[in-house]
């Protein structure tokens, strides 16, 4: 299994806030694919995405990103063609917002790792606006473990039992849930620290998940994850 992370820098053109932050990383990100047409279709088409990204660093304590200065964005990936085409892309693409400059590639090395640490906010679908009105921690955590198994079962083209155990514990990082604009809507999402089963099928999938995210959303800033490496 392989798992790219670029290291993108860029130069701010304009100043961003935090809260439009998300938006403006996933815009630039968005219009590196539809420069190219395969990469468009992909980018369209409704279906699994099999990358993730985070927003920029450093962070900005008073949450003013500001013009003129230099920051690097974290995406990664499973997909060795997707990585060969942000290396080459994303480091000349410009929006109105900001302008890429180099990027720099790394292979990351599959080490145990005992907690995968969410660096945005981790998000799942379910048919009420936040899960907490209608599921149990434990049904939480089997949708996370049902999402990623899915993922990984579609991407390798293989039948993983998806009642592994993958997550033996959750540690939530704040009271309350974290709200995102996203489009017209407020995504609900959660800071969490997720701990790893101590089975080979669970280390598999948590350094998949560096790669893809570990929920939903990821190819729109969601979801993106730091492993605990022992």
């Amino acid at each position: 299994m392989n798992v790219w992370q670029i290291d993108l820098k860029v130069y701010l053109l304009k100043n961003i806030s935090y809260k439009g932050i998300m938006k403006k990383v996933t815009a630039f990100i968005d219009n590196t694919l539809e420069k190219d047409e395969y990469w468009k279709k992909y980018h369209k088409e409704s279906r699994n995405k099999f990358y993730c990204y985070n927003l920029l660093y450093p962070i900005e304590k008073n949450g003013e990103y500001r013009e003129g200065s230099i920051y690097t964005i974290q995406i990664r990936t499973v997909l060795e063609e997707l990585k060969d085409y942000f290396i080459e892309s994303l480091k000349d693409n410009v929006t109105i917002e900001m302008k890429g400059l180099v990027t720099k590639e790394q292979l990351l090395k599959q080490k145990y790792i005992s907690k995968l640490i969410s660096v945005t906010p981790v998000v799942i679908k379910t048919q009420k606006l936040y899960w907490r009105d209608e599921l149990s921690i434990e049904e939480y955590l089997n949708l996370l473990r049902i999402n990623l198994t899915k993922k990984y079962n579609e991407f390798y083209k293989t039948k993983l039992d998806e009642n592994i155990e993958i997550f033996s514990g959750i540690r939530f990082k704040s009271k309350m849930p974290v709200s995102t604009k996203y489009k017209d809507i407020s995504i609900l999402g959660e800071k969490i620290e997720l701990e790893i089963a101590k089975n080979e099928i669970a280390q598999k999938l948590a350094f998949f998940a560096l790669g893809v995210g570990c929920g939903c959303m990821a190819a729109r800033g969601f979801s993106y994850v730091n492993p605990r490496w022992v």
